[in-house]
């Protein structure tokens, strides 16, 4: 997932959604960038876990 080309896209239409001025956009349009959000922040979580995983192993009892 190219977590760079998610922000750059969603930076773009919010842009766009703001100059727009309420002309058009729809909740579905919001609800796209808000799943794109939720997708950014789950991408960020696995790729800390992965990292921290592999970098401090879990001491197994």
């Amino acid at each position: 997932m190219h977590i760079r080309a998610l922000t750059t896209v969603l930076a773009a239409r919010w842009e766009r959604l703001k100059k727009a001025d309420d002309a058009g956009q729809t909740s579905a349009e919001l609800a796209v960038i808000a799943g794109v959000v939720i997708a950014i922040a789950i991408a960020v979580v696995a790729a800390i876990k992965t990292f921290t995983d592999a970098k401090i192993p879990l001491i197994s009892g």
